[in-house]
């Protein structure tokens, strides 16, 4: 082959590598190849180094020399010493007759080049967009000058390597962009975690392979509890961080193919797929997950310089087969609103695999329509009892729907669905119906024993409702109430809507005892509170869970009372659930009680006998 064909085919070389293998690798591979067709011989060894822009347009092998000069490139990137060195630093072609005469330049690779028998070396840098890509060495066996055309036809071959390199790059560039793109569109950017639907289409994958393999999968659906107020008090940067921390925390928890995706804003669930089917066994992974759950919560998070332990209510609905992701996922939805009734930072399971049945917060949806007209609704009331002489002043009606399939349900279960049906004002009026009906009843029966106020949970939208206004009136009117009997219980974080706060003062200056409910907790509120006429601060359970051992709890109580006392409100305490705390919060000066330890919510008759029993004694 003579020198013209030899190049040629060295061309075509890099040309077919451009086509075949489109990659940095490949071309310098062929570029090596092209090379020693070219411009190989006897007594002639080639080798190819890479220089990594991002490593500081360090040399580096790429395993694609000779072997005889194997060791020699190797020291090379080693030392960063040599003629690749050079030729990237100077961004020219370096050439040397004589490598033994660069002892002083390059001691180190001098003396190993000239162990090796190797006596000259030409280095051509492969140059394009103004940086360096990699280096084209040549090596010779005697001393002697480099022909003009062998420089001549290294340059045309670093100059095509060069250009397919550009290319290489731009191709995988725009890759690892259409990689980023895709990422983006199905994980959350804050956390990294999968987005909803990514997790939908893992949930379906699951179900499939749980029907093959008979085995089961557990939904988790976690809400954070009150973490609208890190936001709140703290900054959303802040709350931004606690998202960040719990993600890496339970991360942690995780077992090889579980799945943790974050939904929206304080919502995360985690798919556990490969249960085992047997009950026992089962039972014990699910609680194992849970205890995970549970413990990767527990710690306090550090932000703004304060410890805060950020608590979850859970819902977790297992299954092996028959339901769709997304009916598994609004089952687990409907087992977090059940724990988030229990009282928060606790979990709820819905076992399919027992019995449970699959799609129910959906058909939760459609049968709400017919629970008020077949009179499946109905309220429980919640004694409050008077710290001082632990009678009955005043209930709080809580919605319950004797469901004919599913029980007995609490409204945090069914409640959110009203929404979708678009009758929340008609269950509010609902609700203040029956409870005026009740407490006539209890007056007529009972006489001065009777509460003075039953309290009524209405949302701030159903508040507003003229229509609501006109209901409450009316029922009023029909059981001869008058409208300081019927107290509105609205959470404090409601104050912070001026529309809505100027409702809430119609209400209270109509006569309706305004009680507001987790007082405390939406700090950035309380300036709202202060120019109302409320009459009734709920201290949030959170507040005195911790009663009376902790010392922080009884700091944030005391503040909460310090507030409450300068605002003349008269202070409930919700979630007393021993006596230790129901002691101790009647001496700090709270007014009024409320909790499981005095009395759980419970149906009208169990609520007269207390009654009874607490005001006639």
């Amino acid at each position: 082959m003579n020198k013209e064909q030899a190049l040629t085919t060295a061309v075509g070389r890099l040309a077919d590598a451009a086509i075949r293998d489109f990659s940095s690798g490949g071309i310098l591979r062929e570029l090596r190849e092209a090379a020693a067709v070219a411009l190989g011989g006897t007594g002639t060894a080639v080798a190819v180094m890479a220089v990594r822009e991002s490593a500081g347009s360090a040399c580096a092998r790429v395993a694609h020399s000779d072997e005889q000069v194997t060791d020699l490139e190797r020291l090379q990137e080693e030392l960063q010493q040599g003629p690749c060195r050079d030729a990237v630093d100077w961004d020219a072609m370096v050439t040397v007759t004589d490598i033994a005469a660069q002892q002083q330049r390059w001691p180190q690779f001098a003396a190993e080049a000239s162990a090796l028998g190797l006596r000259a070396v030409a280095a051509v840098p492969l140059r394009a967009r103004g940086r360096v890509w990699g280096v084209l060495d040549l090596y010779r066996t005697r001393a002697r000058a480099w022909p003009e055309r062998e420089l001549a036809v290294a340059r045309l071959l670093a100059d095509v390597a060069a250009s397919y390199l550009v290319m290489a790059s731009d191709r995988d560039a725009a890759y690892l962009a259409h990689l980023e793109i895709e990422h983006r569109s199905m994980h959350d950017q804050l956390t990294g975690l999968p987005n909803r639907s990514v997790l939908h289409d893992r949930i379906e994958h699951a179900l499939a392979t749980a029907t093959r393999r008979d085995r089961v999968l557990a939904v988790a659906f976690l809400d954070l509890d009150r973490f609208k107020e890190v936001n709140d008090t703290f900054g959303h940067a802040a709350g931004d961080d606690v998202l960040i921390e719990i993600t890496r925390r339970i991360n942690a928890t995780l077992r090889a193919g579980d799945t943790l995706a974050r939904l929206a804003g304080d919502e995360f669930v985690l798919l556990c797929e490969d249960l085992p089917a047997k009950a026992p066994e089962l039972d014990r992974t699910v609680a194992a997950i849970t205890a995970r759950l549970r413990a990767a919560l527990s710690q306090p998070v550090r932000v703004a310089g304060e410890d805060l332990v950020v608590s979850a209510s859970i819902g977790i609905a297992v299954s092996h087969a028959g339901p769709s992701a997304q009916e598994l996922l609004q089952d687990a939805d409907v087992a977090m609103y059940a724990a988030k009734e229990r009282g928060r930072n606790t979990v709820v399971v819905r076992d399919h695999t027992r019995g449970a049945t699959v799609g129910f917060g959906r058909r939760l949806q459609r049968d709400l329509g017919k629970a008020l007209e077949s009179g499946q609704l109905l309220l429980h009331y919640q004694p409050i009892l008077d710290a001082t002489d632990e009678r009955i002043e005043a209930v709080e009606a809580l919605l319950r729907w004797q469901h004919p399939e599913h029980g007995l349900l609490t409204a945090q279960q069914f409640i959110h669905h009203a929404g979708c049906n678009g009758f929340l004002s008609r269950l509010a009026a609902w609700v203040v119906e029956t409870a005026c009906a009740q407490l006539a009843t209890w007056r007529r029966e009972l006489g001065e024993s009777a509460p003075r106020v039953i309290f009524c949970n209405v949302g701030p939208r159903e508040l507003a409702d003229p229509a609501l206004r006109e209901a409450i009136t009316i029922s009023l009117s029909t059981h001869e109430l008058k409208t300081a009997d019927i107290g509105l219980e609205v959470l404090e974080d409601a104050f912070a809507d001026p529309a809505l706060a100027s409702v809430l003062g119609d209400y209270s200056c109509a006569g309706h005892p305004l009680a507001v409910d987790d007082f405390g907790t939406g700090y950035s509120s309380l300036s709202r509170i202060i120019g109302l006429p409320v009459s009734y601060a709920k201290i949030d359970q959170s507040f005195v869970a911790g009663l009376p051992d902790d010392a922080r709890c009884r700091s944030l109580l005391n503040a909460v009372l310090t507030v409450a006392g300068s605002l003349d409100l008269r202070v409930i305490a919700e979630g007393v659930e021993t006596e230790a705390q129901k002691v101790y919060l009647t001496g700090a000066g709270c007014h009024l009680l409320q909790g499981y330890h005095l009395a759980r919510p419970q149906t009208v008759d169990d609520v007269t006998r207390l009654v009874t029993h607490y005001n006639r004694s």
